[in-house]
């Protein structure tokens, strides 16, 4: 440290046990964040990690960044409304530094663009009778440029644990399958993970695969740490839907998914206006029509439907009750289509009405179609 004539102090407002539940994981989430947030924003400020096990430091490094003193306001940030980053509440490394220093770790800032060093302790205010987490930032001559957060006295375990807050972790590979909504990861053991641009959020979705999410697609709640399931399954299905178009995802996969009612593709039913989706509608039926006999073969998932068809002498081949919503459309039209065919048996009485039944039943009040649901039942 310099003499205390060259250094300022900045205190801010935030003492020792605010966010008392952060773990060291948590801090780093944030810084991760922000680094790749960066990089976002400008493709050429790139972002790394390097971790030196000798001195037990992390360095969390970008290119081009550089820190303006304003920063260590709370809540103000450079990112707000942008669609294509995590972070939206500007808290960010003050946060971090709290709970990296709270945990017994150092924290030391190399604003290099400005020729500063920025470190983090806690002190006991005089101005507010409190300890306090303050900034002592100095000027520092140096070649260097970019930004780079320093953590001191980071354990390999620590450092190890970190695959399970960033994606990108070094010697971390993985196969993918790309799409317009971001990565779906085909990885085993990437099943049901959760991420979004790189950083892992929590999610109460049970799915088959993970995810790598663009910003923009999912709403993250405050803490930017989860997310809201029904956005994540929305989206799920459309990227499931590009992937299989593309080939990318066998559609036996897919359908075994369906049929499963697997939460990534549970919204299937309600994207069916997206192109993509139609597309995988188009290819099941191709795929029942493969594996059934045709002309007359008509998808179904009640016992209603199937009478109806086997009474127009059809073949009614039973579905799980996904395919069945996905092929609703088509199911109805076979039907009507069969309805139309002149029957080559003979029919009896009773046929006849059920088959008038089946037909107009739905144009008729509630109450008449049980009356004459009776009356036919009554039929010899």
């Amino acid at each position: 440290m310099k003499k205390d004539i060259d250094v300022k102090c900045y205190e801010l407002t935030l003492t020792p046990n605010y966010v008392s539940d952060w773990t060291f994981n948590d801090a780093l989430r944030e810084l991760i964040q922000n680094g790749t947030d960066q990089e976002v924003l400008d493709k050429e400020n790139k972002f790394q990690i390097i971790y030196n096990g000798k001195e037990k430091t992390l360095r969390l490094v970008n290119q081009k960044s550089v820190l303006k003193i304003n920063t260590l306001l709370l809540g103000r940030s450079s990112k707000a409304n942008n669609e294509d980053t995590v972070g939206q509440f500007g808290e960010g490394y003050k946060i971090a530094a709290l709970v990296l220093n709270r945990l017994g770790k150092t924290f030391t800032i190399y604003n290099n663009e400005k020729g500063e060093i920025w470190e983090s302790r806690f002190k006991n205010s005089e101005k507010w009778l409190e300890k306090i987490l303050a900034f002592y930032v100095y000027k520092h001559d140096t070649d260097n440029s970019g930004l780079c957060i320093e953590v001191g006295n980071v354990t390999h375990e620590e450092f190890n644990n970190l695959y399970k807050v960033w994606l990108h972790l070094e010697n971390c590979d993985y196969s993918k399958a790309e799409t317009g909504y971001g990565e779906i990861i085909l990885d085993e053991e990437y099943a049901g993970e959760v991420y979004v641009n790189g950083l892992f959020v929590d999610c109460n979705s049970d799915l088959k695969y993970g995810y790598n999410f663009k910003p923009k697609y999912i709403r993250l709640e405050r803490d930017r740490k989860t997310c809201d399931s029904w956005n994540v399954e929305e989206i799920t299905s459309l990227m499931i839907a590009e992937a299989m178009v593309k080939g990318d995802i066998p559609i036996e996969q897919v359908r075994k998914m369906i049929e499963e009612r697997a939460d990534d593709v549970y919204h299937f039913e309600f994207n069916t206006y997206k192109n993509d989706v139609k597309k995988v509608q188009e290819m099941l039926i191709e795929s029942f029509d493969s594996q059934n006999p045709q002309p007359y073969s008509i998808p179904v998932d009640s016992q209603e439907d199937v009478k109806k068809v086997k009474a127009y002498g059809g073949n009614p081949v039973v579905v799980p009750s996904g395919v069945a919503k996905l092929l609703k459309e088509e199911k109805e039209k076979r039907i009507k289509t069969l309805m139309e065919i002149p029957c080559a048996s003979v029919m009896t009485l009773k046929d006849k009405f059920n088959r008038w039944y089946d037909i107009y039943a739905e144009k008729l009040p509630p109450e008449a179609q049980v009356e004459i649901r009776n009356l036919i039942e009554e039929l010899e």
